[in-house]
């Protein structure tokens, strides 16, 4: 992604924290108006007339971009996690209600911790949906907006900077539509996800020609594979394949993490190896294809318990230390579309090749199939060993209709029932200070 050198150093680092959570919080208190610390610091201190004054300018553009960035790589950190225990990639471990809601797939708008929890969470506080996704996008497309009334002459690299937010809002959008059952945005209307997945799509072509214009081919294949992305999540799966095979093999763009402080750490190394509320669940700790251990999904059995004393605790080797960084777009991905949209053209062959080509890669034995169906199964397959814990099963799970896994109604470990619930409602502090939902 866009680094600008001038602002690395501590100092900047404390800058573009402080300005990354002033300015979701004055945009998030305008949109969820009920948030009473959030009043509070627009009553008082009344950040947003400051920014605007002195932090929102040309010669603090990159500085913002960065922020926006750092933003979205808090959000998905903490989508992962939610999404990988809703998604079954991981198993709840601790006694902690927020916690076990996820893994229940039991959601109440009123309160749960999707609805609350921000990047500023430490320690075993559960993981945030809502408010991190909302704060990235809001960030990126505020960012973008200024951008595109600003000139090249008065900030240096503005097209790269374009193409970094542009993108950004893109993944903020897609992830926003594959977890939430439906969206809002800037105090307007209830959106459907389909709704949208056509918002991220028009920010990721303008990130695809401004990083054309600039060219930064790294921002360029971000944002392909995001735009095949969320083209496949509309079904749309040969214009999304047209995409992704424009990607070149290796790709791979990261969000980083670092140790700084806590909302720069990677929340998927925290709440497994560093909180121990969550472990791997059952159904990816022996995970073999004919015989064959598959690498891609990197797990070590600790021989311990998760904080609840009872739960198997076994590590995720994704991300191994709290600063690991977790990708946002590969080149996997994209072949997995492209693989998709050759079966649906009825080339299953092209399809399995592709197939091969990722089990080569990893040492697997080769596939081989020419039944549509089987197929079909083994991408949903591959999907999830080459995805694993980087945001993409809980929308696969409901894209593909694939089974609730404990079924709804089954006895839940800590007590109650699973849910049936595969994404998150509109939070109903949305609701009720939103003018324009009903």
């Amino acid at each position: 992604m866009f680094r600008d050198k001038r602002w690395k150093g501590r100092g900047a680092r404390r800058v573009a924290r402080a300005i990354g959570r002033l300015v979701p919080a004055a945009a998030l208190a305008l949109q969820l108006g009920a948030c009473d610390a959030l009043d509070r610091l627009i009553s008082v201190e009344a950040p947003s007339r400051v920014l605007e004054k002195g932090l929102l300018t040309p010669a603090n553009a990159a500085l913002l971009v960065n922020s926006a960035a750092t933003d979205f790589e808090c959000a998905l950190a903490h989508y992962i996690v939610a999404g990988g225990l809703v998604g079954d990639e991981l198993e709840v471990g601790t006694t902690l209600i927020a916690w076990k809601d996820y893994d229940r797939r039991v959601f109440d708008p009123t309160g749960a911790a999707y609805t609350s929890i921000t990047c500023d969470a430490t320690g075993t506080s559960a993981v945030g949906v809502y408010i991190p996704l909302s704060v990235a996008r809001w960030q990126a497309d505020n960012i973008l907006s200024l951008l595109e009334r600003w000139t090249d002459q008065e900030v240096p690299n503005r097209t790269a900077l374009i193409a970094t937010a542009a993108a950004h809002s893109g993944y903020a959008q897609v992830l926003l539509a594959e977890g939430m059952c439906t969206v809002a945005l800037d105090l307007g209307p209830e959106l459907s996800r389909a709704d949208v997945f056509k918002r991220a799509e028009e920010r990721f072509t303008r990130a695809i020609d401004a990083a054309q214009a600039a060219g930064k081919a790294d921002l360029l294949n971000l944002a392909r594979v995001g735009r095949a992305r969320a083209k496949l999540n509309q079904q749309r799966v040969s214009s999304a394949a047209d995409d992704a095979r424009l990607v070149p093999a290796g790709f791979r763009f990261d969000a980083t993490y670092s140790t700084d402080s806590p909302r720069r750490e990677n929340t998927v190394f925290r709440a497994v190896q560093g909180a121990q509320v969550t472990s791997v669940d059952p159904k990816y700790r022996n995970r073999t294809f004919e015989g064959v251990r598959d690498p891609r999904v990197a797990i070590e059995n600790t021989g311990r318990r998760a904080q609840d004393g009872t739960t198997p605790l076994w590590h995720q080797m994704e991300y191994p230390t709290r600063s690991s960084p977790i990708p946002m777009a590969t080149w996997e991905e994209a072949r997995l579309i492209v693989a998709e949209a050759e079966l649906a053209a009825g080339n299953t062959q092209a399809a399995v090749a592709i197939i091969n080509v990722l089990h080569g890669r990893v040492g697997l034995p080769p596939f081989a199939s020419t039944d549509r169906d089987k197929v079909l199964q083994q991408i949903i397959w591959e999907r999830q060993s080459e995805l694993f814990l980087g945001s993409h099963h809980l929308s696969d799970r409901d894209r593909y209709k694939l089974p609730l896994i404990p079924p709804p109604g089954s006895l839940f470990k800590d007590g109650g029932t699973y849910g049936d619930q595969t994404c998150f409602p509109l939070p109903a502090v949305e609701r009720l200070n939103n003018p324009n939902i009903g």
